[in-house]
């Protein structure tokens, strides 16, 4: 994302104090930092950046066959380096610290989650398998649901028994 201190304002391009391209003073300190723009490119404040953009801006109308290598790569660098907007989000190294965070994160809630369960009440009794099934035998003895259900004939299903949990 570009911050408000990293856009360039149109009270910056009309600014009098930018570098003009007619400027010899300015255009010898163009081509010594073309060869090192990349390095230097973060470094600069931000009408010097500017002043580059312009100049490059102009040299490129000129034919490109013209144009010297370092004219060539500062003007893509310009154009499409990660600066500005195409900056990069996160920091080399952010995926491997994100990953051991959430391997943490979910190691603790683990950790909670068995820590309360240890010193949690047991399980009621009729969640035991045994309950469950002598429920089983009382609804078909008390015929419940004789239609679809427990107590009607050809019933397959497993009753009231579920899962255990004792």
């Amino acid at each position: 994302m570009v911050t408000k201190a990293e856009r360039w304002t149109p009270a910056l391009a009309h600014s009098p104090a930018l570098p003009d391209a007619s400027n010899p003073q300015i255009k010898a300190d163009l081509t010594a930092s073309l060869p090192q723009i990349e390095a230097r490119w973060a470094s600069l404040s931000k009408e010097e950046q500017f002043g580059v953009f312009r100049l490059l801006e102009e040299i490129q109308k000129k034919d490109w066959k013209e144009l010297s290598i370092d004219e060539k790569k500062a003007a893509y660098f310009i154009s499409f380096g990660p600066h500005g907007p195409r900056k990069p989000i996160t920091q080399p190294g952010q995926g491997a610290k994100t990953f051991v965070g959430v391997v943490v994160g979910i190691i603790a809630s683990v950790c909670v989650f068995y820590g309360f369960r240890s010193i949690a009440a047991p399980p009621p009794k009729t969640l035991t398998t045994e309950y469950q099934e002598q429920m089983t035998q009382r609804a078909i003895e008390e015929k419940q649901n004789p239609i679809t259900g427990i107590a009607s004939e050809g019933y397959k299903g497993k009753g009231h028994v579920a899962k255990s949990y004792a």
